[in-house]
């Protein structure tokens, strides 16, 4: 898990509750989840470890909550640099890559087994 480097660092609780939609400002910033695309190996590692249910399951999620008028689901990036860039660039922003793919100018918020 990456995020902006204005942020601090965050547990797999609170990062669950904030791609859930529940949770939209943290230490007193607005925050800006984004997901790769479905798929993609990351995501499916991010789903088990830190959202912990299937992909399906997440998007039916949204899916509901939309319809409900409770929310939108974090946007999709097609790829590590364009979360990457995303992440650097906007405040509060947060997404998750591969390790291999990590560069300097963002900070680590929790790193996934």
């Amino acid at each position: 898990m990456i995020g902006n480097k204005t942020l601090e660092t965050m547990d797999g609780a609170l990062l669950r509750r904030i791609y859930t939609g529940r949770v939209v400002m943290v230490q007193g910033k607005s925050i800006q989840p984004v997901n790769l695309n479905t798929g993609d190996s990351s995501r499916d590692l991010f789903m088990k470890a830190v959202i912990k249910q299937s992909d399906d399951d997440y998007v039916a999620y949204w899916i509901v909550r939309r319809a409900i008028g409770k929310g939108t689901p974090p946007p999709e990036l097609e790829s590590d640099q364009a979360v990457l860039d995303y992440v650097r660039s906007t405040s509060g922003a947060i997404g998750y890559i591969d390790e291999g793919h990590l560069t300097s100018g963002v900070k680590i918020l929790l790193s996934l087994p």
